[in-house]
């Protein structure tokens, strides 16, 4: 289980509530906290070896000219030998002739389940379809059990163990032990309706569903600073706190210098990757810490904001319980228009700034076209255990970090209908520490 530490100081800028046994404190302060070397980023890259949604395998026949995409994966680590891959996937084939660019971009949560080889690679088993979209009525994959403000997408998932209730009319109360917190947009008119992307929550008696989807969103439109006419909120990442209904909750879309919106008055100090406490005990009135903002020190500039800034959005978090540091896969470097950047890029930062603020991150590497061939490299997971703890090669392995991410090929010039979105294909990289 995974228990993540807080500053010492009674007064965190933060304002935020630690739960962790007595027991678990003493574990934390009586260990030696050891950083990670530096230079010792050597990333090796290699396929990811998960079918596209009709079942071809990365060296088949038609495996790369498939109308299919991959990518935003959240991987847990289960056993030893163990892990499943969540993702978003669209379900439809594009097909470039028949003009289905619309139809086929639907994103979907799709999951493989993986069995260790004594080579360190996973074979994958069929592809299953964990969250869908609402659609709209008339569609032949109209799904009505999913909310309305899942309508268009569902997509960003991240997989977390627990212990949850939840009560409906149809099911009565219900104690389930997994949670998936994904994005979930209910249009593409840019929010014309005052809303786009919000954060929600499913839950689950195993790791592989099925899923229940908690009615209301985790977070919505009554975000302070939510932008229905930009990006919204999304991207979620979370780690568990007390491996109960506590835990901590990234996500992304409230930097003023979004590429959506952007601000020329913004101050990148007080807008960022927001995190919260979050208390999912009772998932019919979940409650949510004081929100703030992870610095964004220290992280690689970014060549597209002025003045070479840094913004910190799109990341797969994991706490490092021998280092007492988080460690984060993003993306970064140069952009594919308003689509996907070049570059995934490791960090880490200390524990207790991620409680009590400020801090610097230390860059650990970066993936880039030089290790993967492709030109765009981004939407990475990170392997983690079931409670959000870096997992290597199994769980409470810190020894190194595991990265899935999507490629693209392409020039950066992939205009509507987007043929290089249709070319998203993940692959994996791992690196000791």
């Amino acid at each position: 289980m995974i228990v993540v530490p807080r500053s010492n100081r009674e007064e965190s800028s933060m304002r935020l509530v630690r739960w962790a046994s007595a027991a678990a404190v003493a574990v934390l302060v009586a260990s030696v906290l050891v950083p990670s070397p530096a230079g010792a980023w050597a990333a090796t890259v290699s396929s990811s070896g998960v079918p596209l949604p009709n079942g071809v395998y990365p060296g088949q026949a038609g495996y790369q000219s498939a109308g299919y995409y991959q990518y935003a994966p959240s991987v847990v680590q289960t056993s030893n030998t163990q892990r499943i891959i969540y993702y978003c996937a669209n379900r439809v084939a594009y097909d470039r002739d028949a003009g289905n660019a619309v139809a086929a971009t639907h994103d979907h949560v799709l999951f493989n389940v993986g069995t260790r080889q004594s080579n360190g690679s996973y074979t994958w088993g069929s592809t299953q379809v964990a969250l869908r979209p609402r659609l709209s009525p008339g569609d032949p994959n109209y799904h009505p059990a999913t909310p309305s403000w899942s309508a268009y997408h569902i997509c960003d998932p991240e997989v977390v163990r627990g212990s949850f209730t939840y009560t409906t009319p149809q099911t009565g109360q219900r104690t389930y032990t997994w949670a998936m917190f994904f994005t979930g947009a209910d249009n593409d008119d840019g929010g014309a309706d005052g809303r786009f992307n919000v954060v929600g929550v499913a839950l689950a008696t195993a790791p592989t569903g099925p899923w229940t989807i908690v009615g209301t969103p985790i977070i919505d439109v009554t975000e302070p600073d939510y932008n229905p006419s930009g990006y919204g909120v999304g991207q979620p990442s979370v780690t568990s706190v007390d491996g109960q209904g506590n835990m901590l909750l990234f996500y992304s879309g409230l930097d003023c210098r979004a590429l959506d919106a952007p601000d020329p008055t913004c101050n990148g100090l007080d807008r960022g990757t927001a995190v919260r406490t979050l208390d999912l005990g009772n998932a019919n009135a979940p409650v949510l810490g004081a929100r703030s903002f992870v610095t964004t020190a220290g992280l690689t500039p970014e060549p597209y904001l002025p003045n070479s800034g840094r913004f910190l959005h799109n990341a797969s978090w994991t706490y490092d319980a021998s280092r007492d540091v988080f460690f984060i896969s993003r993306d970064t470097g140069a952009l594919d228009g308003n689509e996907v950047q070049a570059n995934v890029e490791v960090d880490r930062i200390p524990g207790v700034n991620i409680w009590a603020g400020g801090g610097t991150w230390t860059v650990v590497g970066q993936i880039t076209s030089a290790q993967t061939g492709y030109r765009w490299n981004h939407n990475s997971g990170l392997v983690r255990d079931a409670y959000g703890g870096l997992a290597y090669q199994r769980p409470g392995d810190y020894s190194g970090v595991d990265v899935y991410f999507a490629t693209e090929p392409g020039t950066g010039s992939t205009p509507p209908p987007w043929d290089g979105y249709f070319a998203y294909r993940m692959q994996r990289s791992t690196s000791a520490l």
